[in-house]
């Protein structure tokens, strides 16, 4: 599975560990000439980087290495590959974990798919991964033109800001509510003194988006931005416009209307059928807290012997504020990806680099998914010969064929054209 793809029509795919070289990011084929950002990156990163009272000691510069694509300031076209090289690791701290599940992490899951996982802050699920996120959303953000990302904080712990604050204040929580700021962090040093750590609920909103973004059924925008969400380790939920509300209110006060030639509400969060109305997209995040904390719990190690962990290390007390620049980016690329992909269909600002480039992105996953087929009629094979079934299946083939039929009738293909190709298909995944 391709599950390190930040985008389904750029080719944008990350890599690297918390405690590894680097974490990286590659893009296979950019459009060519146009400026490489390296100051907007660096700020956006050092957004992401943020250190304070309550967030980690780990320093790193978050320095950008340019590995290939870029040529006197320019992208070339050619793959594009940058890097920023974790210097401030401290893979010692983690030693003692080594054969210890930590709760709340990835460790037992991992394990329990791989047979490894990577106890260094966390490898691959650890938060470090997410500065390529935000390398891929700065990227990327020519195409969100006039689109605007506001972030508040709700809540932190039990603490609440006033439902009438909507306007993030200058502070590193984006806290809206002035008159209890000071509370939330005496509440922070409480739980910082116990060795604790806090989740909390932020408030997304997206205004001038273009209406007709997102796909009816399974490509829905919705669905889509509640992935790019999801992908985000201590995202545990997301609750569009009027959130849990639209489960107890009465559809006559939910339905948004219309007034005067346009909607006169916004109870669903600017998304009604999939696709964006026009209106702005707004969504609450539900953010669990960061599971390490230097308090003893139970655990087991991986002999399922029980014993007892306190982590120890450099760790968040309370990671909302380097959270909200990988909220906004992860919101960043899904709406570039629905924007690139709205222009291919409707024709709007089309342009020959453009079409080619998602042409390119097209035959790549056509690719892969004959290789995916292949491995599973390899396994059909092997399945097969241990049950003593008959390699071939007539009726079976022919099943495809008729389905390839239908398929093509039903969206206007050439319906002998497409049965060859499913022939030379079949031939293909039979090798």
């Amino acid at each position: 599975m391709r599950s390190n793809r930040l985008s389904h029509l750029f080719g944008i795919s990350s890599f690297g560990e918390s405690h590894g070289p680097a974490i990286g990011l590659l893009i296979d084929s950019p459009p060519p000439n146009l400026d490489f950002p390296s100051d907007e990156l660096h700020a956006a990163l050092m957004r992401r980087g943020y250190q304070g009272d309550f967030s980690t000691s780990r320093t790193e510069a978050d320095q950008l290495e340019i590995l290939s694509g870029v040529f006197e300031g320019k992208t070339t076209g050619m793959p594009l590959c940058v890097i920023v090289r974790n210097c401030d690791a401290k893979s010692e701290d983690y030693e003692a974990l080594k054969d210890v599940f930590r709760p709340g992490h990835a460790d037992y899951s991992w394990f329990q798919k791989f047979q490894i996982y990577d106890y260094r802050g966390g490898g691959r699920a650890s938060g470090r991964e997410s500065l390529a996120r935000v390398i891929a959303a700065d990227l990327s953000q020519n195409l969100l033109k006039d689109i605007k990302i506001e972030i508040i904080c709700k809540q932190i712990g039990e603490l609440k800001a006033s439902p009438t604050a909507t306007i993030a204040e200058h502070n590193p929580f984006h806290w809206p509510d002035p008159a209890n700021y000071r509370a939330l962090l005496k509440t922070l040093e409480d739980i910082k003194s116990r060795g604790d750590s806090l989740g909390g609920i932020l408030q997304v909103t997206a205004s001038n988006i273009p209406p007709g973004l997102g796909d009816p059924i399974y490509e829905k925008l919705s669905a889509n931005i509640a992935k790019a969400m999801f992908s985000i380790g201590t995202v545990r939920g997301i609750l569009f416009g009027d959130g849990l509300n639209l489960a107890s209110w009465p559809g006559s006060q939910v339905n948004d209307r219309f007034a005067a030639g346009k909607l006169a509400s916004n109870h669903h969060g600017g998304i009604v059928g999939g696709v964006s109305n026009g209106q702005d997209i707004v969504f609450d995040l539900v953010i669990r807290p960061i599971s390490s904390i230097s308090i003893p719990q139970e655990t087991m190690d991986k002999a399922g012997k029980p014993c007892q962990i306190s982590i120890k290390g450099r760790h968040d007390v309370c990671h909302i504020p380097r959270l909200i620049p990988v909220v906004e980016a992860m919101l960043q690329i899904c709406l570039a990806d629905a924007i690139q992909y709205q222009r291919l269909i409707s024709g709007d600002d089309a342009d020959l680099t453009g079409l080619r480039e998602s042409l390119d992105k097209i035959d790549e996953e056509l690719l892969t998914l004959l290789y995916r087929r292949r491995a599973i009629v390899h396994e059909v094979k092997r399945y097969k010969e241990q049950n003593h079934l008959p390699p071939k299946d007539p009726a079976r083939e022919k099943e495809i064929l008729d389905k390839a039929a239908q398929i093509a009738r039903e969206i206007k293909l050439p319906e002998e054209q497409v049965q060859d190709i499913i022939k030379l298909t079949l031939r293909i995944s039979d090798t």
